[in-house]
């Protein structure tokens, strides 16, 4: 058999009717891309994107290309490789068209699909999770449907409790979104969040291009990558985050589990306030939970886990 890193394949499995019919008539896929060796078992990371991500985390085209590879921190010779799309994100399915009630989509309906997916792929044990932003809040929520089938959970920029401020960001731009070119500004507005103030002052400062040009560039960019009602599904799941849950099932769920966390904030995050994902790392110490936090220091604020590689790197190293 080949070595199954340099093929890094785009997987597809029909999902069962009974996790979608409450926001879907139509069959609904999942899909995914494994970066594994099956003639050497090894342990098995699970990556899961940000908003406007998919499952292509390395080569040329990977969003995590400097950490994600042979030799590099996420090491594909150590590990073998689960990189999951979100329900909806439009990337290798059209499932984004089947969903017709966008509002009747949950967090916790993309974690028990994920999890029906490991359940599939025989994936039981020797399991760490990993995601950013919104991959971040699902990979909490698979981790407390089952708190004992991961062995390592790593948080970055990410928290899984209401957050009015999120929520308000996101309605703002759900409204964008049904005006006209409303795709458009709703990413541009989206961007101030990403970044922040110091971010991009100091962009333009050393920049040939003007301010209103790089906010006109994101909004084509993505106008042009990612479908509009992905966008809408993906901006409505942030926006629900901590709808069906609250912080005591957690510490329920933290209860009795092994797994080891690895909170990461981010000191300028303007979307993932840095102060909530501290709180939560202290109330997983307090119960004797084995809990790691780390404070990632950048002017880049949210989006700075996609461009401080090299520093997130440093941070994940030691237990990688």
């Amino acid at each position: 058999m080949k070595d199954f890193f340099m093929e890094q394949t785009m997987n597809k499995k029909l999902i069962p009717k009974n996790f979608t019919n409450h926001f879907s008539d139509a069959n609904c896929e999942i899909s995914f891309q494994w970066i594994c060796d099956y003639n050497k078992p090894k342990p098995t990371i699970i990556i899961l994107h940000a908003l406007t991500g998919n499952s292509t985390v390395t080569g040329e085209n990977g969003w995590w290309k400097e950490l994600v590879g042979s030799l590099k921190v996420i090491d594909t010779n150590k590990y073998n490789l689960l990189c999951i799309d979100t329900l909806g994100n439009g990337f290798a399915t059209n499932t984004h068209e089947n969903i017709h009630s966008i509002k009747k989509v949950t967090i916790k309906d993309i974690a028990l699909i994920n999890l029906w997916l490991l359940n599939e792929l025989e994936l039981k044990k020797d399991l760490l999770i990993i995601g950013g932003s919104l991959g971040g809040v699902i990979a909490w929520e698979m981790w407390k449907e089952q708190p004992s089938l991961f062995d390592a959970l790593f948080s970055i920029a990410a928290c899984p409790f209401k957050d009015d401020w999120i929520k308000a960001v996101t309605y703002l731009q759900s409204a964008l979104l049904e005006q006209k070119k409303g795709y458009e500004l709703s990413r541009m507005w989206s961007m101030l969040f990403y970044r922040n103030a110091l971010d991009i002052n100091n962009k333009f400062k050393v920049n040939t291009n003007t301010v209103e040009q790089w906010l006109l560039y994101h909004g084509k960019a993505l106008k042009k990558r990612f479908p509009k009602k992905s966008y809408k599904i993906m901006n409505h799941l942030l926006g629900s985050i901590g709808k069906t849950t609250s912080k005591k099932h957690y510490l329920k769920a933290a209860q009795n589990t092994h797994t080891q966390f690895v909170i990461i904030s981010i000191v300028s995050d303007w979307l993932f306030h840095p102060n909530y994902q501290l709180e939560w790392a202290k109330s997983l110490k307090k119960i004797g939970k084995n809990v790691s936090y780390h404070s990632l220091d950048s002017t880049h604020g949210h989006d700075a886990f996609l461009i401080e590689q090299e520093k997130l790197n440093n941070i994940l190293t030691p237990y990688l």
